[in-house]
């Protein structure tokens, strides 16, 4: 993938109120989770594509003795009470700032928008650069009877008087992390 998808991807997250780290190593991407789930006094939600860099990050958040719960298809745990999600999106849109879930079940959808803060972690290579590069993915997902969810930004909705209101349809700050190296 080009820098210039890289670049655009980027600066419409960041148009829309996310904040963005490229990360280059697994320490790179535990340094920088670190610093945001610190404060954290709730389980974190952790949802999305298994990838090694999922498998590590969860390996070493246990290590730290974070309070973290992995959400499968079948989990009945609750979720509305949680502050912070982290999630590994199948894959993003890149003019539009977009990242991609699929879900087979509604706890894995419902595990990224009910806390305040969400946490993508995604792999440089899965960022497409519009919706139509996205049509060679969707017939799979369909077929394996999954959804696709989209997220864009941190929720913004307006209230009846027009004032913009954060984190009533899904989280209130929203963090991308983009994996750009061969060690994570």
């Amino acid at each position: 993938m080009g820098s210039d998808i890289l670049k655009l991807f980027i600066n419409r997250l960041e148009d829309l109120g996310a904040k963005t780290y490229i990360c280059h190593s697994l320490e790179d991407l535990l340094q920088h989770i670190n610093d945001l789930i610190k404060e954290v006094k709730t389980q974190i939600l952790i949802t999305g594509s298994e990838t090694e860099y999922k498998k590590q990050l969860i390996e070493r958040l246990k290590e730290n003795n974070q309070n973290i719960q992995v959400i499968r298809v079948d989990s009945t745990i609750p979720v509305c009470d949680a502050e912070l999600s982290i999630g590994f999106p199948e894959l993003a849109l890149a003019n539009t700032g977009t990242v991609i879930y699929r879900a087979s079940s509604g706890i894995e959808e419902a595990s990224i928008y009910f806390p305040e803060i969400h946490i993508s972690i995604i792999s440089r290579n899965k960022i497409l650069y519009d919706i139509e590069d996205l049509e060679g993915y969707v017939d799979d997902f369909l077929r394996r009877g999954e959804s696709l969810y989209f997220i864009t930004g941190p929720s913004s909705t307006a209230d009846i008087e027009g004032e913009i209101v954060k984190g009533v349809h899904g989280p209130r700050r929203f963090y991308v992390f983009i994996i750009d190296g061969e060690s994570v």
